[in-house]
């Protein structure tokens, strides 16, 4: 039976980002993947290191808003309606949590995490190299109504208690700023110090890649049990048991099911989001650009150098278990359309009608390629991450919504804080697991 220093469970872009920090430190570190490093969630996320994203999930106008965005015919919030019951516990701490105080609370926690995000991956890049991957062009949230542009006022206003600078354009100067987008918008608000990854799947391969290097350990293995005693804590599969002395779980949407074997009920719900990759596209946006009305982020990638344009949102509520809803993620490219008056046009643009597996492939010349992952979203949209309370050597860290990208370097870090002598500067209160 082997043993190890710490073994984490999930190779998503938070699995291996610590396991690469602790493996760093000295530590001997074995990364467990059902489906491999980088094969889940963080395959196909919209590549947006969105440190400006600072305010929860559930808040008052989101409550408000929610009856007519379910209503919408294949709107940007769905809900199989089969899986209501299953939802309404999660549901209801949702609707607790968007409580003014709460909102207040979640909002400095995760300002307090993003503060640090994308300082945290410049050090990934200067300590090990991100090959090119990190770009810091800012983004854009692009308006079509003028009350969603007061809207972006408000928010600019808000956001600059949080030292988060960012640049208010109207009509004219978004259209100097980006001449692709439709000129029928109202304007924009620009983030100039944000960033992105250009290709999210090769940048937890390149991290792997250092991890392996440093005499890190990877295997993939599909984990049906964790057993934990005084000293160390077991974790078995279908075929293979191994021994640490310190665990890490940190397996995304799947994450609760492994705490509850050991007596944790963690109210963690999966956000099923989908993505259009069109290789080769006749325009692509500036910059990563949200459509603030309509709910979908367009980001410019390169995938092994060849053009990639992702448009990336939709929030479906239906587990872990349903297929993939194919006219969710086909609903993104007549959104792409208009936010971009010249992707449409030729046959490519339109075909996308091609089998669907949640397997990572790189998109063809042939046509655009839909997929779907899960996102693991708290009722109060931050993360658990810290100690298991009852379990000396068990530690958590997962949950954390539609910020996983933009979060996992600077979750790297607490991480190890909390498992070593480490200091990372950042208050853990808020993320521990016994708040529930």
């Amino acid at each position: 039976m082997e043993k190890h220093d710490f073994i984490i469970i999930g190779g998503g872009i938070i699995g291996i980002t610590t396991a690469l920090e602790l493996q760093a430190a000295g530590h001997g570190v074995l990364v467990l993947d059902r489906g491999g490093v980088g094969s889940g969630c963080s395959y196909g996320n919209a590549g947006h290191i969105a440190a400006e994203h600072i305010f929860p999930l559930a808040t008052p106008a989101l409550l408000r808003a929610l009856p007519g965005l379910l209503l919408q015919p294949n709107g940007p919030v769905s809900l199989k309606w089969r899986y209501l019951i299953k939802l309404m516990p999660w549901l209801v701490r949702f609707l607790l949590a968007a409580r003014p105080s709460q909102v207040a609370r979640s909002t400095e926690a995760i300002a307090s995490l993003n503060a640090g995000a994308i300082a945290a991956y410049e050090s990934l890049d200067a300590r090990f190299g991100l090959d090119g991957l990190l770009k810091q062009d800012g983004t854009l949230v692009a308006y079509m109504s003028a009350k969603g542009l007061e809207g972006a006022a408000r928010e600019k206003e808000a956001l600059a208690h949080f030292s988060i600078k960012s640049e208010l354009m109207d009509q004219k100067a978004l259209g100097q700023f980006d001449p692709a987008l439709n000129p029928t918008l109202m304007g924009g608000l620009y983030f100039r110090h944000s960033a992105h990854i250009e290709d999210p799947y090769a940048l937890t391969q390149t991290l792997k890649a250092h991890f392996l290097a440093l005499g890190g350990k990877v295997e993939e293995a599909e984990i049906t049990h964790i057993e934990h005693r005084a000293k160390c804590t077991t974790v078995y599969s279908t075929d293979k048991v191994w021994r640490a002395d310190k665990v890490v779980i940190a397996a995304g949407a799947h994450s609760h099911l492994l705490a509850r074997q050991l007596g944790y009920k963690i109210p963690l719900e999966t956000e099923r989001g989908y993505h259009l990759d069109i290789p080769r596209p006749s325009v692509s946006p500036r910059v990563p650009t949200t459509f603030f009305e309509k709910r979908f982020v367009a980001t410019p990638m390169r995938h092994t150098q060849m053009a990639v344009l992702r448009l990336a949102g939709r929030v479906e509520f239906g587990g872990l278990n349903a297929k993939m809803t194919l006219k969710q993620a086909l609903a993104l490219l007549p959104l792409g359309q208009n936010l971009l008056p010249d992707l449409g046009g030729d046959d490519r643009h339109t075909r996308a009608t091609e089998t669907v597996t949640l397997s990572p492939q790189r998109a063809t010349p042939e046509g655009i390629r839909p997929w779907m992952g899960f996102r693991p979203t708290l009722p109060d949209s931050l993360p658990v991450m810290g100690k298991a309370p009852k379990h000396a050597g068990v530690y958590f860290c997962f949950g954390h919504q539609h910020l996983g990208l933009t979060q996992a370097a600077i979750s790297a870090r607490v991480m190890l804080g909390i498992t070593t002598s480490f200091d990372a500067g950042i208050d853990v209160n808020p993320f521990r697991v016994d708040r529930f």
